[in-house]
């Protein structure tokens, strides 16, 4: 004799395998912020630390200096430092294209003096100046993405002028 299981057998079955799908697809994806990515950034002078010139801001370099990006990525909606970003700065220069990954600073680093000093939200990128480099304007950016799917560009501001420039 073959027994034909109740109602509410089947009806229990199917809200608990309906619950077990809810409480996993929950898990699959953490809660978006509710801000955009911000990004901002500047330029200043990477040299060693004893020099005084070292991290003055400044936007003409010669060939042969250390032009350093500071940048910034921010969580609009904390206005907190967003650390899952990854920021990469683009520089075009004498026909040439450089995509410099920045480094995320709130982490203990290592360069060829040491240990770098440690700066909550700051994201740095340096490039030498070749010595090939022509004299003039340097068009550059930077961009910014997260785990969240957040990507924004930023450019300097105020055209021509405010870009890094190579004097000699």
């Amino acid at each position: 004799m073959r027994r034909i299981p109740s109602i509410t057998v089947v009806a229990a079955g199917i809200l608990f395998g309906m619950l077990a799908t809810f409480s996993l697809a929950g898990q699959e994806s953490a809660p978006k912020p509710a801000g955009q990515l911000i990004l901002f950034a500047d330029t200043a002078v990477f040299a060693d630390p004893a020099n005084p010139e070292n991290c003055t801001l400044r936007n003409r370099f010669k060939r042969g200096d250390n032009v350093g990006f500071r940048l910034y990525a921010v969580d609009g909606g904390t206005n907190k430092p967003e650390e899952s970003a990854t920021v990469v700065v683009h520089i075009s220069s004498g026909g040439k294209t450089y995509d410099l990954t920045a480094l995320y600073r709130a982490i203990p680093q290592k360069n060829e003096r040491g240990n770098m000093p440690i700066r909550p939200g700051m994201w740095t990128a340096k490039w030498p100046v070749p010595n090939d480099a022509p004299t003039g304007t340097v068009h550059y950016s930077a961009t910014a993405s997260d785990k969240y799917g957040r990507k924004v560009e930023w450019k300097p501001q105020g055209g021509e002028p405010s870009f890094v420039t190579i004097v000699q």
